[in-house]
């Protein structure tokens, strides 16, 4: 006669039940296999798990900050290049328009016109860079464009010149038209916002600043002397055009100064984000030490573990299948 008992649904049951559990803890086992990190923190760590969580948020609000850092050394970056752009060969130009002028060379005098133009186009180009679809150069308003056209600003100095008797009137009406809170520079080509860009926080309460803007004054001067190297070559019957073109020239000189100190500042900026940057990294590590610490499970632990579970998981399945065969008949045999 067989040694087995008839089987009961209770029996049964527990041998279900068990499987069930066997299965869930190779399932956990094979996670923790894979990922060398404890599956169920609330079980295997307890009353400690408030700690692991508090190190877990430290360690993503370290990441954002690096994020944010990274994002803004990028910015200050293509910054740095389009400023770079905006004021390539101004020396250059600017010293040999004095020479021409001083030479009364006609030739060089528009060669250096020409010059001008292809910087002023390049320069408008540069400071409408955008960077993460933001506008670099337009403060606050950064989804505008910071600058119209150069066009348009050749259009309004040529009308300058058009109603100037000498260089002397130009230049006040040039400064009106650049400088004066009114004036058409302001009204019409910086078309960015009034306040800066927003800061970056690159460590708890440090915000730095790394904006430039395009109606800083070194950025107007440029566009002006430019501008008018390019008006007055164009016109020839102006009565102090010699006057006017060596004004621009030495401008374009200082504005290659002008430009460098902002590249400067940018410059203090992208330290003080590079340095940040260093703290973050040696933070984070010091943060993810101890969360791995805590919350670290050792795979070839867990692949012996999870053998053990798969050989009870297995035993239980025969029993199981064996008891779900017994019937009344097979017992009275």
């Amino acid at each position: 006669m067989s040694g087995y008992g008839f089987p009961t649904l209770l029996q049964y049951s527990r041998l279900t039940s068990t499987a069930a559990d066997l299965k869930s803890r190779a399932e956990q086992a094979r996670t923790e296999m894979v990922t060398g990190r404890i599956a169920n923190l609330k079980t295997e760590l307890g009353g400690t798990i408030g700690d692991v969580h508090l190190l877990n948020k430290a360690i993503g609000d370290v990441t954002a900050r690096q994020d944010a850092a990274t994002r803004a050394l990028g910015r200050t970056q293509a910054s740095q290049s389009a400023l770079t752009l905006a004021g390539d060969g101004i020396v250059t130009i600017g010293a040999d328009l004095l020479s021409a002028v001083g030479q009364s060379h006609e030739p060089s005098i528009n060669i250096a016109g020409t010059k001008a133009k292809l910087q002023l186009d390049a320069a408008v180009s540069a400071f409408n860079t955008r960077y993460e679809g933001r506008s670099l150069f337009s403060g606050d308003a950064s989804n505008l464009p910071a600058l119209a056209d150069a066009e348009t600003l050749l259009t309004d100095v040529r009308a300058i010149f058009a109603g100037a008797a000498d260089n002397a009137q130009l230049q006040t009406d040039l400064d009106a038209y650049f400088n004066d809170p009114a004036g058409g520079f302001e009204t019409t080509i910086y078309t960015g916002g009034s306040g800066n860009a927003a800061r970056t926080e690159i460590a708890d309460g440090e915000l730095v600043d790394y904006s430039a803007k395009a109606d800083e004054q070194a950025v107007r001067d440029l566009l002006r002397h430019l501008a008018t190297v390019v008006v007055a070559d164009e016109q020839t019957g102006f009565v102090d055009r010699s006057a006017a073109l060596s004004t621009a020239a030495g401008g374009l000189i200082q504005a290659d100064s002008d430009i460098t100190a902002i590249r400067a500042r940018i410059g203090a900026s992208e330290e003080r984000i590079a340095a940040a940057q260093t703290r973050l990294e040696a933070e984070k590590t010091a943060y993810s030490i101890t969360y791995n610490e805590h919350t670290a499970r050792d795979p070839y632990e867990a692949a012996t573990l999870l053998q053990q579970i798969e050989s009870q998981l297995e035993a239980s399945y025969i029993m199981t299948s064996r008891i779900s065969l017994l019937s009344l008949t097979n017992y009275l045999r």
